[in-house]
């Protein structure tokens, strides 16, 4: 008797992704997977959210990902294997998991790891958290791409817009973290834009006025949405962060995952 496993949440969203998605990463030449996420992930360990903006491709990236589809000869200035991909993607199931389990090394393998999730483990192991065991990534666009003024103009448009909105509230209701933090101005900003976050003052109305940002935050500098709290802060890695900035940043967030 074959005994029939019931699917992970994890595997249910991203069965949800590949369907929405079917309009905001359409076949072209240079087409790339989304990136899905670790279904074997234990839900219950994780207390905490790191949201980026979308996954990076570089071309490290590229090669690898054209190695997993078997694609060989490929120039990763003009590609044009887009179709390739997408034909073995949707033929060969065991493509997505090797995916996954490519994107897992980018973030916690000692070897693979890249400098953006080093930075991030840094600041767990800063405030006293793992990253890896108690941490879960998310991306607020899982399309991949290094150009982030592309990324902009897509999560603007207002029906791609509602749609990411719905994909995080589903992670969230799924993990239930005690915080999310948000380490990127660029989406910062477009979710402050867009009403994202539950406002603290609803009489100030200038977008333009510095002072609107503020009317999201609480005295601590937490913004919420739906009663999920959220620690924002400019990019950690590179030169966004001062080293004072990124001290008082580590000395607030010990102060509040203790409260």
């Amino acid at each position: 008797m074959t005994i029939k496993t019931k699917p992970s949440p994890i595997s249910n969203f991203n069965s949800i992704l590949e369907k929405d998605y079917e309009d905001l990463n359409t076949k072209s030449k240079s087409w790339y997977p989304l990136m899905y996420y670790n279904e074997n992930i234990v839900l219950e360990d994780k207390n905490y959210i790191t949201m980026g903006i979308n996954p990076s491709l570089t071309d490290e990236a590229k090669t690898e990902i054209n190695k997993i589809f078997e694609i060989k000869d490929f120039d990763v200035k003009v590609d044009g294997k887009g179709e390739e991909r997408f034909n073995k993607f949707n033929s060969n199931r065991q493509i997505k998991n090797k995916l996954i389990e490519f994107q897992n090394k980018l973030k916690y393998d000692d070897e693979d790891q890249i400098e953006y999730f080093k930075t991030l483990e840094y600041f767990f192991k800063s405030v006293g958290k793992n990253f890896e065991e108690d941490v879960f990534h998310y991306d607020f666009c899982q399309k991949r791409n290094t150009a982030s003024g592309d990324i902009k103009k897509e999560i603007k448009i207002k029906s791609n817009y509602e749609k990411l909105c719905i994909h995080f509230d589903e992670i969230a209701k799924l993990i239930k973290p005690d915080y999310i933090f948000i380490f990127n101005a660029t989406l910062f900003k477009i979710l402050i834009m867009r009403d994202f976050f539950e406002r603290v003052n609803l009489d100030i109305i200038d977008k333009d006025d510095f002072q609107y940002y503020n009317e999201f935050m609480d005295d601590n500098g937490v913004c919420e949405r739906n009663g999920m709290k959220f620690i924002v802060g400019n990019q950690l890695s590179g030169g966004a962060t001062s080293r004072v900035y990124r001290a008082n940043l580590i000395a607030n967030v010990r102060r509040l995952l203790k409260s």
